[in-house]
């Protein structure tokens, strides 16, 4: 910042801004750059276009008679007098009324918030984010709205993404919650709770291997939270897991268990996991639900009276992993975490892939896969610790959402510099390189938690297992009698407003549509989608409640 409030200036050819010795535009023509610059802008269909600083806000309409009707204007200000001086211009300029609310001005702070409004109110979902400089005023606090603009780029992104993953897996997603909610063993299912010891949560990449015999040497220290994936190479290796976390909603997954033999982990279960996870949780089990999609079948069962812990949809265990293990308190350890790969080595010895690379290697044929995954299309070299690691969109995308999650807490690496950068707010200097050194500092800082009185933390709730039977049970005969209820509205018709209500309440069976908007539009085609929708959910709901009944 300068110091100097920003000043209008008449130029005798529009009102300019000059702040000290800065003009925020020009001197002589104030209007001309910024109407270039909407005049040459790229135009794309479901795009948020931000603009850093508005001011004036000249050139924004040249701008937004160009935008496609999915598309919209985000304004964003840092500075409290250009925010008085935008809102004031916007509200002069009548482009709110012109653009049928397309058009919009934040705090930089309320950045998100704010194009997140825009989407709800206008019934659009924007695919990317455009940045269209109108002025000089975001070089009066530049890191203001960089800021912003990370933040509404990230969440954008991450929505979007969320969104391919929904459409791809939303039904299957769905179809697992309504069949553990029918077969859970109730009786089984109570909380997980931290002891105070350091977390070290396990993932199952190469960095594993070198970390295993300093976990063996202190287990007993140590509070040893695996990925699914990570769960079978610790117990071949002689360290069996205090709890395990489980996501993954297909049954591919089913084969980490074996390794467990007689071993009963806790585990720490994902509601929409595939059902044979339940089955193979013989030591009890802890339940989360990632909220997958922003649907009111999700919001009706976190208020149905279940011990579940509501999660972000982060897409990966082992970042899921990261944010159970900050829920326990403690310091946290990170083993296998690589989120990259080694080239012809993806996995940790004993993990399912290294297991099955094995069994298939002949004098050869070595590592195929993993070194099939080295040439990948996006594959890409990332400097860390000696030697070269690979990576590619999808790690370094759960990489990033690792490191959001692991920055604030007191974490500890002891991937001894392999994988991808994670922000490690750890005492390095005096215990890099030494495995046990690091284990010894996380022990230490656990130890004065204690003294200092701070308490462990829980993930889920303990209930009884009566009351966890009958209020599943309630839910899922709620959704079957909602599922026929839309399904008689479509076969005998029904008023507009009426089957709209309807549609809206039974999210659950059109949210994994590429086009979900075009059901509560009522489109005929869309419609019939969902009638097919209601037949096959009302089978699944009837056979999860004869589950939950014990007539199955």
């Amino acid at each position: 910042m300068t110091g100097s409030e920003p000043l209008l200036v008449d130029t005798g050819r529009g009102f300019s801004i000059r702040s000290g010795a800065r003009w925020l535009y020009s001197s002589r023509a104030p209007e001309t750059a910024p109407v270039e610059a909407a005049r040459t802008a790229t135009i794309l269909p479901e795009t948020l276009y931000l603009i850093p600083s508005p001011c004036l806000w000249y050139g924004a309409a040249e701008l937004l008679e160009r935008l496609p009707p999915s598309s919209a204007l985000l304004g964003v200000e840092a500075v409290p007098e250009l925010l008085a001086l935008a809102a004031s211009s916007l509200a002069k300029s009548g482009l709110e009324g012109l653009s049928g609310g397309r058009v919009a001005l934040a705090r930089c702070s309320g950045a998100v918030a704010a194009y997140r409004g825009m989407e709800a109110a206008l019934g659009l979902r924007f695919r990317r984010v455009v940045v269209v400089r109108l002025s000089a005023g975001d070089r009066l606090d530049e890191a203001a709205y960089r800021a912003a603009l990370a933040a509404v780029e990230g969440d954008v992104s991450l929505r979007f993404r969320n969104r391919l993953a929904l459409i791809r897996m939303g039904r299957l997603w769905t179809r697992n919650v309504v069949a553990n909610l029918g077969a859970v063993d109730w009786p089984s299912v109570g909380p997980l709770r931290g002891d105070g010891r350091p977390i070290v949560v396990c993932g199952a990449g190469p960095s594993l291997d070198a970390a295993i015999p300093a976990l063996r040497a202190r287990r007993d220290e140590l509070f040893v939270l695996a990925c699914d994936t990570a769960s079978g190479a610790l117990a071949l290796s002689g360290v069996t897991p205090d709890a395990v976390v489980c996501l993954e909603g297909q049954i591919y997954n089913l084969e980490d268990f074996l390794p467990l033999g007689g071993r009963r982990p806790r585990f720490v279960a994902d509601l929409s996991a595939h059902p044979s996870t339940f089955r193979a949780a013989t030591g009890g089990t802890s339940l989360v639900l990632s909220e997958y999609a922003e649907t009111r079948f999700l919001s009706r069962l976190s208020l149905a009276g279940l011990p579940l812990t509501a999660v972000p949809p982060l897409g990966s265990v082992g970042v899921l992993a990261v944010r159970l293990a900050s829920a326990l308190g403690g310091p946290v350890l990170v083993a296998g975490l690589d989120f990259a790969f080694e080239p012809g080595r993806t996995h940790c010895a004993g993990s399912p892939a290294d297991l099955r690379s094995r069994r298939l290697e002949s004098r050869l044929c070595k590592a195929e896969s993993a070194w099939n995954a080295s040439f990948r299309d996006g594959v890409r070299p990332i400097g860390a610790g000696s030697g070269e690691w690979l990576t590619d969109p999808a790690l370094s995308m759960y990489a990033e959402l690792a490191a959001s999650e692991l920055r604030g807490l007191e974490a500890y690496d002891l991937r001894c510099g392999a994988g991808a950068p994670l922000p490690i707010r750890a005492p390095l200097a005096d215990v890099a390189g030494s495995a046990e050194a690091v284990i010894d500092a996380a022990v230490r800082s656990a130890r004065d938690s204690a003294s200092a009185g701070r308490r462990a933390g829980t993930i889920s709730v303990a209930a009884g297992p009566g009351a966890c039977r009958l209020r599943a049970a309630a839910f899922l005969r709620g959704e079957l009698e909602l599922a026929e209820t839309v399904a008689a509205a479509l076969r005998g018709g029904s008023d507009e407003q009426t089957l709209r209500g309807l549609l809206l309440e039974a999210d659950f069976m059109y949210c994994h549509f590429p086009d979900p908007e075009r059901v509560t539009a009522l489109e005929d085609d869309a419609l019939r989608r969902v009638a097919a929708e209601a037949a096959y959910w009302r089978g699944r709901l009837e056979a999860a409640i004869e589950t939950a009944d014990g007539r199955r």
